[in-house]
């Protein structure tokens, strides 16, 4: 993959000079559970189309996990990592900023238009011009706010005979198996169960007060965003110019211990009411209040799972 004159791979920007923050390295960690299978079904439709020359768009790619594992099984094609996280970027670039074949950008949030940039405006000509071959988005579109400008942006840059592949575990589904979950809907389990744990144990009776404080809910909505139905991903993408080729539901086994791991960095999302959260009330919780949280999410994962591993449904969608 050779790329196209007047591009710079790595752009000269703030965010490349700062260096990696541990959030967003402890997010990284992700790589390593086991509910990260959900990307095999993404790796093996992406090795099968890429081709010697090809450019894959990785969007919303954050700190780079699919794009390690494509070029650990492809050769010559080309990855560009496109997120709104300067964070996440940032460990991108130190895990595989020395890799010819990846580069990096930016998507920026525009205050005064409320909207982050489109692909069109955070990328130079000469790759737009040139186009990418293949452009997927894994576990990240039922974050999109707008997303059917991101979808046209999508078509906008694929070349003729381009397809996007989509996949995430946050889909409704509908007519789930017993016992299978999507995976954000397990958080307003686990926060009706440490409520239950509150309401029930005098040792927790200091956070009984903000129970039921819509204020929390909606912070969780914020963290977590409600499932919506298969069929708004697809009519947003046929509203945008594309053809639905495939849709495929694969459950995925979770393991109780890493997604407890995983909600841990986002317990403010979770159980912010435990405590309480300095974006409601001005001030942080103290570090005392942070421990018991923690704990309650461990205990509350174990009561809405009782078991060691859970299953996930994960969503695949191809389009061209």
């Amino acid at each position: 993959m050779q790329w196209p004159e007047g591009f710079a791979r790595v752009p000269d920007d703030d965010w490349v000079r700062r260096p990696p923050e541990e959030l967003a390295r402890t997010y990284d960690t992700v790589r390593e559970h086991g509910w990260y299978r959900n990307l095999d079904p993404t790796v093996a439709r992406l090795r099968a189309r890429l081709r010697d020359g090809d450019l894959l768009l990785d969007y919303s790619g954050g700190t780079g996990i699919l794009a390690e594992r494509v070029l650990a099984e492809v050769g010559d094609v080309g990855v560009l990592i496109v997120d709104a996280s300067p964070k996440f970027l940032r460990v991108a670039l130190d895990k595989l900023g020395d890799d010819d074949r990846v580069a990096f950008r930016l998507i920026r949030f525009l205050e005064e238009e409320r909207r982050l940039q489109t692909l069109q405006e955070a990328i130079e000509p000469p790759l737009l011009e040139r186009g990418a071959d293949l452009l997927s988005s894994t576990n990240a579109i039922h974050l999109y706010y707008d997303l059917d400008e991101t979808l046209r942006s999508w078509r906008a840059i694929l070349r003729p005979g381009g397809r996007a592949h989509v996949q995430s575990g946050n889909i409704g589904v509908a007519d789930l198996a017993e016992g299978a979950w999507i995976i954000d809907e397990t958080v307003e389990a686990i926060s009706a169960a440490a409520e239950r744990l509150v309401r029930a144990d005098d040792r927790w009776a200091a956070y009984r007060d903000r129970i039921g404080d819509p204020r929390y809910a909606a912070l969780r909505r914020k963290f977590f965003l409600p499932v919506r139905p298969l069929g708004h991903y697809l009519e947003a993408l046929e509203r945008a110019g594309f053809t639905i080729e495939s849709v495929e539901h694969r459950t995925v086994e979770a393991r109780t211990e890493d997604w407890t791991a995983f909600l841990a960095t986002y317990h403010e999302g979770v159980l912010g009411w435990v405590g309480g959260s300095e974006r409601i009330e001005g001030v942080p919780p103290s570090a005392a209040a942070v421990t018991d949280r923690l704990e309650l999410l461990r205990l509350a994962v174990d009561e809405v799972f009782a078991a060691p591993t859970f299953d996930a449904v994960w969503t695949y969608v191809d389009a061209f």
